[in-house]
């Protein structure tokens, strides 16, 4: 079995090296689960796939590595890392701390209703995608959707990329999540009921939706865990209050 379904492999962009061709479709393909957790990589493989030498997906693994997305074991080789759930509600902790002053933000900003209309836009692609059962697409614009927000807030959206960096098990759990339409539909009922909440300056009913939407995704943890045990660990209670105290720091350093 080939290791990237080729007749999904985008092609290279004119502005692309190798290094960066390998490493946005390598991220790719792991983040929406084409390469699922734990699957082993085989440099040869892809780069035969990629059509490109050997060494820019050697040092697309490594610094992959470095975003939790890929364990590379000494004598062993490198792997997709498995989904970490102490990660994912770290993750959601996080976002739950920032949505806050983000949504808060977009209040004080005193955005207008006709703003809000690139997101009521983005959820009407979602429709269209979930008419479609192209459910893929729902999870890119619900992660669209999300930045589309710290946009909004104004000077928040320059923590926008840390909190993302810091998300990437969470972005694989709502794409394993995609499996499941009626999860999707709930999604999107969310998020117009958050955005109708914005544009009518009701910021409290927007943050009460929010932590809703965000315990929401935390429900999905289990059930999925049970679904596809091979795809999660759970990280032991040091190494997590380690990586949030690291993660804390990430969004904050700038």
């Amino acid at each position: 079995m080939s290791l990237i379904p080729f007749q999904k492999l985008p092609p290279r962009r004119h502005t692309e090296d190798a290094r960066q061709y390998a490493y946005r479709i390598i991220r790719h393909f792991i983040l929406n689960l084409h390469l699922p957790p734990g699957r082993k990589m085989n440099e040869v493989e892809l780069a035969d796939a990629l059509s490109i030498s050997r060494t820019p997906v050697h040092d697309t693994l490594y610094k992959l590595s470095r975003k939790n997305l890929v364990d590379v074991i000494p004598q062993k080789g490198a792997f997709v890392s498995r989904i970490d759930i102490n990660r994912i509600e770290q993750t959601l902790w996080i976002n739950k701390q920032l949505g806050t002053a983000m949504l808060q933000n977009i209040f004080i900003r005193k955005v207008k209703r006709p703003q809000f209309d690139i997101l009521y836009h983005n959820l009407m692609q979602q429709e269209d995608y979930l008419a479609q059962k192209d459910l893929s697409q729902s999870v890119r614009l619900i992660t669209e959707y999300y930045h589309l927000l710290y946009d909004l807030a104004g000077k928040m959206d320059f923590i926008w990329e840390p909190v993302q960096k810091a998300g990437m098990d969470l972005q694989r759990l709502l794409y394993l999540s995609a499996s499941d339409a009626s999860v999707m539909e709930d999604f999107l009922r969310d998020l117009t009921a958050l955005t109708d909440a914005l544009a009518e300056r009701d910021t409290d009913r927007a943050c009460t939706i929010y932590h809703h939407h965000l315990a929401r995704i935390l429900l999905l943890i289990s059930p999925l865990k049970e679904r596809y045990p091979d795809y999660f660990i759970e990280s032991n209670k040091e190494q997590t209050d380690t990586s949030l105290q690291e993660q804390k720091g990430l969004l904050y350093e700038k």
